[in-house]
């Protein structure tokens, strides 16, 4: 199984199965809230948006005041599904706000993304899906390429040994910084063996192995993202950590996590150079 299908397999089985978690939404708060709090970070125009994630397309939410039109795009259909479904009940038109099935990554683009609706956007955003993606810097020249010049990418993914293990009641367990993220990939030999209590209600039991098939690495470092950031030909490039840890629960792996956010900017005279790139 590629890791595409692994992908498009684990995020359709889970499908909105954590938005009603408590702790999931306050993560999703803590996000925008940090997002929100540095919209002259971000640096740009806020008019015309694309969203490519791995996630319940979060980063559309955070910048939905501020944007004119928002495409999304997730390989999986349920995903795609209930991020629509929210937007109509929300009373918002499929031309302002949208998403659809597709992988940007693919060696062939499919045709249905070649249109210019999905090109030259001012902002593109991935929430917690770069550690899903096979090839960072592919990834992030794709997403370059759909940017118009002087537009920006922005990211939020984990910092690596920013880990903190909680307690049964969920209190950070001070001196147990590290990485606790129960991940596995082949991959990159990384393997954590810890005893959970099973939890009934918690959708990562049912689909663990899907889970983590579908992980290429746990958690980045500031300057390994800014690596691939420069190397994917993005200038301006910045990487902060929010102060706050966030919460998470994963299959009763209870952990406090660290986020990274990451920006960066395709160059105003980087028009051509990025075809020859892919």
């Amino acid at each position: 199984m590629s890791l595409a299908d692994a992908n498009r397999k684990y995020f359709d089985t889970i499908g909105d199965a954590y938005d009603n978690k408590p702790w999931f939404a306050k993560v999703n708060q803590q996000v925008t809230d940090a997002l929100r709090a540095r919209l002259d970070w971000v640096g740009i125009p806020f008019v015309n948006t694309g969203s490519a994630s791995s996630s319940n397309s979060e980063e559309g939410k955070i910048f939905g005041p501020y944007v004119t039109v928002t495409r999304g795009i997730d390989i999986s259909p349920n995903m795609v599904a209930t991020y629509n479904a929210r937007a109509r009940s929300a009373g918002l038109p499929a031309s302002t706000i949208d998403a659809v099935v597709g992988d940007l990554f693919a060696p062939e683009q499919p045709k249905g993304l070649s249109g210019p609706e999905y090109f030259n956007f001012d902002l593109a955003t991935v929430g917690f899906g770069f550690h899903h993606f096979e090839d960072v810097v592919h990834a992030a020249r794709c997403l370059k390429q759909r940017l118009r010049p002087g537009g920006a990418l922005v990211i939020n993914d984990f910092l690596e040994g920013g880990d903190l293990k909680a307690d049964e009641q969920g209190n950070p367990v001070e001196g147990s910084k590290g990485n606790h993220a129960m991940h596995r990939h082949h991959h990159h030999g990384h393997s954590q063996g810890h005893s959970h209590t099973r939890a009934d209600d918690d959708p990562a039991y049912n689909v663990l192995e899907e889970m983590n098939t579908s992980i290429v690495v746990p958690s980045f470092t500031q300057e390994g993202v800014k690596k691939f950031f420069t190397e994917a030909g993005f200038v301006d490039v910045d990487v902060i950590i929010m102060e706050e840890k966030v919460y998470m629960e994963f299959a009763g792996n209870k952990i406090w996590r660290t986020i990274l956010l990451a920006k960066g900017r395709r160059p105003l005279d980087d028009v051509e150079k990025l075809k020859s790139e892919l």
